[in-house]
């Protein structure tokens, strides 16, 4: 079953008659991916040219529609409490290069590195981990130089 077109999002149609599925954050990235539903059945996502939302609803070749939601991940999580810490922590943070979610007091990092290199890295600011939707709203500056 393939996407064909974007009709919408849960906020404006519901749930109602639509098939729910779940899609990584890599997904959402590269707009090409495939998705196994609850029943088996396999979703192929490519979508060029097409943004793809948290609750996007598409319909599909065979005339279904699908609702498209953010699959939780394992991610590590900072509070930061002390500006000076939180300084440091941001100056590491930059230098690998990593996209980072900021939501109040509490900074979020993905595990693509490797979770286990990024704990001891980082134990320095009391890391923890849990199960979140990862949506990056911070992100490195990017300065190119033409030699």
């Amino acid at each position: 079953m393939k996407l064909i077109k974007k009709v919408g999002n849960e906020k404006e149609l519901g749930t109602n008659n639509v098939t729910i599925v779940y899609a990584d954050r890599q997904c959402f990235e590269r707009l090409r991916c495939k998705i196994i539903t609850e029943d088996g059945k396999e979703i192929i996502v490519n979508l060029r040219g097409i943004s793809l939302n948290d609750g996007d609803i598409f319909e599909t070749d065979e005339g279904k529609l699908v609702l498209i939601k953010r699959k939780p991940e394992e991610v590590i999580a900072f509070s930061l409490n002390d500006l000076s810490e939180a300084f440091k922590l941001g100056f590491e943070l930059g230098n690998m290069h990593m996209r980072v979610m900021l939501r109040n007091n509490e900074v979020i990092i993905p595990t693509d590195m490797g979770k286990e290199l990024l704990l001891e890295k980082l134990k320095e600011y009391k890391p923890y981990t849990k199960k979140e939707v990862f949506i990056p709203n911070l992100e490195p500056t990017v300065v190119m130089i033409n030699f």
